[in-house]
């Protein structure tokens, strides 16, 4: 990223807090800054455009087809999983409003987690699907998103985590193209 030394990111939140820019260090003092002193800001972008339910509701079915692609009968698929696909934020924060832990103004980015007794509850609501999470297969076999770790001691993370973030493109002609794309990460059991 070109960045002339006049660059500069404010702060949202604090009038008087300016982060000026450098050739070589682009927002680090302000991601620094919003990382401390606004760790749990979580209230969405104001200017986002209001969806249908029929949409919604397709965006939601895309999302379990996803997970539900994960979720396959070989232990090769148990552990950590990780889906990518494209979304507006206008679609992120329709479907996940109510959950969003964080907002980075500074790095455009959401944060959501899901974990424990009631976290596939949570899910089945917010998914408008029982089975959002877990496919049966022949003689009772299945496999399904773990929310809740039932070893102690294990290392993998036992939570959905649900990031959006906007990822941009720039070249040297000063064209520019963004994109959102959410990122779910989830654990895989196989129960046989």
């Amino acid at each position: 990223m070109n960045i002339n030394n006049t660059d500069s990111f404010l702060c949202s939140f604090c009038d008087d807090k300016e982060f000026k820019a450098s050739k070589y260090i682009t927002k680090d003092g302000w991601s620094r800054h919003e990382t401390y002193k606004h760790f749990n800001y979580n209230t969405p972008s104001k200017n986002l455009s209001i969806l249908s339910d029929t949409h919604l509701s397709e965006i939601k079915n895309v999302l379990v087809y996803l997970i539900q692609s994960r979720l396959k009968l070989h232990m090769k698929h148990s552990g950590q999983q990780t889906v990518l696909a494209p979304l507006t934020e206008s679609e992120f924060v329709s479907i996940f409003q109510n959950h969003i832990k964080r907002y980075s103004i500074c790095h455009q980015k959401y944060i959501c987690r899901f974990g424990g007794y009631d976290a596939y509850s949570t899910l089945t609501n917010i998914f408008n699907q029982e089975n959002w999470g877990r496919r049966i297969y022949e003689h009772g076999q299945r496999s399904k998103v773990v929310l809740v770790s039932e070893v102690t001691n294990s290392q993998l993370n036992s939570e959905m985590i649900i990031v959006w973030k906007k990822h941009i493109i720039n070249d040297e002609d000063g064209n520019k193209s963004e994109a959102g794309w959410v990122t779910l990460k989830f654990l895989v059991g196989q129960f046989y």
